[in-house]
């Protein structure tokens, strides 16, 4: 499982990189994914589908030696010998280049674009047989059996069934709910997703990102010169409130429900009451609230509403953060037995692929910790998340 929509070109002879990885969250390619959608082609900032051709732009070197793909392509190619280029729908689809009725590339986008299909890795189940790494790799012929995409896998990881809902907060915050085998496109800032394709059967889910929540918090720790992640979380929890502070964690745009990729983020209500302690937990409410925003907008699309809402990621670690998280959200949240959810769908995946676990057996593997419950009401919550709204948005 890797990271999805980012881009990499590289030299099918050689094996060298000639490109730089270009991330999902690089949005230099807003201007051209706004071309394509006045085209015809739903194509959003992040996509790779956005970028590929300002990528190829910048290489030197013969169009049929070239091979892309996102990070999981590239792995694949690298620890197969170079003897197969794939990918699944799963991280397929957040390229924008994936056809929803064929399931297949979109030749049209790919024409349009003056590319060529050859340059594209072959797709393949989520899980199943897709390859076995070179023994000049790894010593040993082993079977490579699922390629999942992180937010996908996490998904795995709770359950993935009809009505699943999760958040996993790292570089991001994502909440993904499960639509099953239904197709539900009813916002563009919160897109249906394959959430795996194995033998024919596709199934989606629905995914509203705050595009910066760890490395929002990140940042403002840095900024401050607040040292450790340790220390930022005792400062946060050290306060009751943020003493009318706002932050609004939008460092690289601002995802659903709003869709601005030319957003940027910022720190008001500021006064002369509100310290350093006030600072890291009006960071840990930004997030909150902005995951909360997610999740109305995404109840509003599907009903999923789950009494107790699945977390997972590096943030899922701090306690005091998951507090914020149900205070604010208004509803208990539980952390996955797994933190790194994403690992453990993986598994989960490869276990499935490889036939040493049925669907059945993978259910076990969907254990949490103690729920986190809210300390305050849910008419206080909403009275705070307005006041945040006005500050942040006016």
């Amino acid at each position: 499982t890797t990271q999805r929509a980012s881009a990499l070109v590289w030299d099918r002879v050689s094996g060298q990189p000639l490109s730089p990885l270009v991330v999902w969250n690089d949005l230099r390619g807003a201007a051209r994914a706004a071309e394509l959608r006045q085209a015809g082609f739903f194509v959003v900032a992040q996509q790779a589908a956005a970028k590929l051709e300002a990528i190829l732009a910048g290489v030197e070197a013969p169009r049929e030696r070239l091979a892309w793909g996102n990070i999981d392509a590239w792995l694949i190619w690298k620890l197969t010998g170079g003897a197969v280029h794939a990918t699944d729908r799963s991280q397929a689809w957040p390229t924008g280049y994936l056809n929803l009725p064929t399931m297949g590339w979109n030749g049209a986008l790919i024409a349009h674009e003056g590319l060529d299909e050859s340059l594209f890795p072959t797709l393949v189940d989520t899980w199943g047989p897709i390859g076995v790494t070179a023994r000049s790799v790894l010593g040993a012929e082993i079977p490579i059996t699922a390629d999942i995409a992180d937010q996908q896998s996490a998904l795995l990881a709770h359950g993935g069934g009809k009505g699943v809902a999760k958040v996993t907060y790292g570089t991001s915050a994502t909440l993904n709910v499960s639509t099953g085998e239904a197709f539900v496109f009813k916002s563009p800032t919160a897109p249906p997703f394959v959430a795996s394709s194995v033998e024919g059967r596709t199934r989606f889910c629905l995914e509203g990102m705050v595009i910066s929540a760890g490395t929002a918090l990140d940042w403002l720790r840095r900024a401050l010169r607040l040292g450790g992640h340790a220390r930022f979380e005792a400062l946060a929890a050290s306060v009751p409130d943020a003493a009318g502070a706002a932050f609004l964690p939008a460092l690289q745009g601002l995802g659903a429900p709003h869709g601005d990729a030319e957003r940027r983020g910022g720190l008001g209500g500021l006064s002369p009451s509100v310290a350093t302690a006030h600072l890291a937990r009006a960071a840990f409410e930004g997030v909150a609230f902005r995951v909360r925003e997610v999740a109305e907008h995404l109840e509003g699309l599907t009903p999923f509403a789950p009494e107790v809402l699945g977390v997972d990621g590096g943030l899922s670690a701090s306690r005091a953060f998951l507090q914020v998280q149900a205070d604010l959200l208004g509803r208990p949240i539980r952390r996955h037995a797994t933190p790194e959810a994403t690992a453990c769908g993986a598994a989960i995946g490869a276990g499935l692929g490889a036939g040493l676990l049925t669907e059945t057996d993978a259910r076990s593997f969907i254990r949490y910790e103690d729920p986190v419950t809210p300390r305050i009401g849910g008419d206080e919550a909403a009275a705070r998340f307005a006041a945040w709204r006005r500050l942040v948005y006016g």
